[in-house]
């Protein structure tokens, strides 16, 4: 191996090195970052999902959304309304591959 050559090896690793402990470097800072909550109300989530209150609802009460990921319940326990916050986000997506369950029609 010639020197010019090794001395292309060694700048090449000094690059990599510096690059590897940029990228130790921002992945510490992205931790220490918080992200803010994505819970919205109801009627928030129902105009950025597209979807009527009664279906979200009845995905909720049927057990089709995850509790904690895809809806809170901001309800007391002894409170006879249930108050929901909703993760638009997550819940669309478990939804895309979950089997929703259907609003059924009082006449």
């Amino acid at each position: 191996m010639s020197d010019k050559q090794e001395l292309l090896f060694a700048t090449q690793l000094r690059d990599i090195v510096i690059r590897l402990e940029k990228l130790q470097h921002d992945m510490s800072q992205l931790t220490k970052v918080k992200l803010p909550d994505r819970f919205v109300p109801l009627q928030e989530a129902t105009r950025y999902m597209h979807c009527g209150r009664d279906w979200l609802l009845a995905q909720i009460r049927a057990g089709v959304l995850r509790s904690g990921i895809d809806f809170l319940d901001r309800s007391s326990n002894s409170s006879t309304r249930r108050r929901y916050l909703v993760n638009p986000i997550s819940a669309q997506r478990w939804l895309n591959g979950a089997d929703p369950v259907l609003v059924k029609k009082i006449i």
